[in-house]
């Protein structure tokens, strides 16, 4: 069982390229507001995370599909699902559609990382494991 989560947005006239279809790249900022309501919805305190420690899930990895235009004022839901946890990564998959219009799908790959003090670098860590437990509920969990 995995986490799962649903984000209904608009499309905007300023999304659209000169054939009035959402632009490719708005697909990955849709993707990203996803994943954000994602860490919205758990228990961990993402913005004091960043803040406070420099902790955050930056892109490894990411890509997509695209299969039907958007069009400005199509309203459409992005369906996100937690596929995997690694040990310091986690691997996020989104389906975005129009009614029962399969639109897109697309992936992230997010590195569990801190940034270091008085530095651009980052340090993968492990995800903790009470962050794990959230974004892979058992059976139980999901019931309760």
């Amino acid at each position: 069982m995995s986490r799962v989560t649903r984000l209904e947005l608009r499309v905007r006239f300023g999304e659209t390229d000169a054939f009035g279809i959402v632009f490719y790249p708005n697909f990955f900022q849709y993707f990203d507001l996803a994943t954000e309501e994602l860490w919205r919805q758990s228990p961990y305190d993402f913005s004091a995370g960043i803040t406070d420690g420099g902790i955050g899930f930056p892109i490894l990895e990411s890509g997509a599909k695209f299969l039907a235009p958007l069009h400005p004022g199509d309203t459409f839901t992005i369906v996100t699902r937690v596929a995997e946890v690694r040990t310091r990564a986690l691997r996020v998959e989104h389906e975005i559609v129009r009614g029962e219009t399969l639109i897109a799908t697309g992936f992230e790959v997010r590195a569990h990382a801190r940034k270091l003090a008085g530095s651009e670098k980052l340090v993968m860590e492990q995800i903790p494991d009470d962050l794990r437990a959230w974004l892979l509920p058992t059976t139980a969990d999901a019931t309760a």
